[in-house]
């Protein structure tokens, strides 16, 4: 078998999918891997340009990051359903995420989306080196 039959083999990004066990709720939310341009597009849209004297830097929003990277990568529940949304007084899936769940719970589902994402592979990558 060689590298190229491997990839051809695999399954596409948005096709891996994982539950979640959230213990307060008593149930599991269903995410699904993401891929270098969905984080990457994550990643700018929470970039805002911030002022440091008389230069302009651009500050990425880690918190920002966290939200949008659980609204994408979560298949069931939509935090962007009217429901939610109305239930929790959000304006947008971010802030149903930021309200809907706890800290740790947010942590959780971002340390699971990473991992599903392929963030967890160094320890595959350094057997592969020895």
């Amino acid at each position: 078998m060689t590298i190229l039959d491997s990839f051809l083999g695999a399954k596409p990004a948005v096709e891996i999918t994982e539950k979640v066990f959230i213990k307060r709720l008593g149930d599991s939310i269903t995410i699904k891997a993401l891929t270098g341009e969905d984080i990457d597009k994550i990643r700018a849209q929470a970039t805002y340009p911030t002022k440091n004297g008389k230069k302009t830097e651009l500050k990425v929003n880690e918190e920002e990051v966290s939200r949008l990277l659980i609204v994408k990568a979560t298949v069931e529940p939509n935090f962007a359903d009217k429901q939610m949304l109305e239930h929790f007084g959000a304006s947008d899936a971010g802030e149903c995420v930021q309200k809907a769940l706890l800290a740790g719970e947010i942590m959780v589902l971002q340390t699971a989306v990473l991992s599903l994402s392929g963030f967890d592979d160094e320890d595959e990558v350094e057997e592969v080196k020895n």
